[in-house]
């Protein structure tokens, strides 16, 4: 059966750089927890083992799903939401710094893709932004900041 390809549709990248790079990020950081704890060598932290892997994988598949302009890109983008929100609360109940710093990141990155997918929750008051800055992380302003930086 042939894809009928105008129920997808085009949008450039860079319209979305902002959540596109806080789901890659938040994978990342997620990854880098998973190994962290990992190291603690601590049955306790099996729940959390588990969400770090969750949360790491839906980040990577909703940002290709970004970047393809999939159709199906703001629901997964939704389901991401849930799975960081989940991780990142139980990220800031351990106390290590790692976990701490992850909790933050999968918070923020849950306010971005709520917004993404057109949601509001817990948290959102209208404007994504967080106010957090990650150190190394390209894209992570708006396109009116972006543009401002350009003058």
């Amino acid at each position: 059966m042939a894809e009928n390809p105008t129920i997808y549709s085009y949008y450039p990248i860079d319209t979305h750089e902002r959540v596109l790079s806080m789901v890659q990020y938040c994978e990342a950081v997620c990854e880098n927890t998973f190994t962290a704890v990992l190291g603690m060598c601590d049955q306790s932290r099996a729940t959390q083992l588990q969400l770090l892997r969750d949360c790491a994988d839906i980040c990577t598949l909703t940002a290709k799903y970004i970047a393809r302009c999939s159709m199906y890109a703001r629901p997964l983008a939704a389901q991401c939401a849930q799975i960081c929100e989940t991780c990142g609360h139980h990220c800031l109940k351990m106390p290590d710094s790692q976990s701490q710093f992850c909790g933050r990141v999968c918070l923020d990155c849950a306010r971005e893709c709520r917004a993404f997918a057109g949601m509001s929750g817990p948290g959102y008051i209208g404007h994504p932004s967080s106010g957090h800055s990650y150190p190394n992380m390209p894209g992570m302003y708006s396109q009116s900041e972006k543009k401002d930086e350009n003058k």
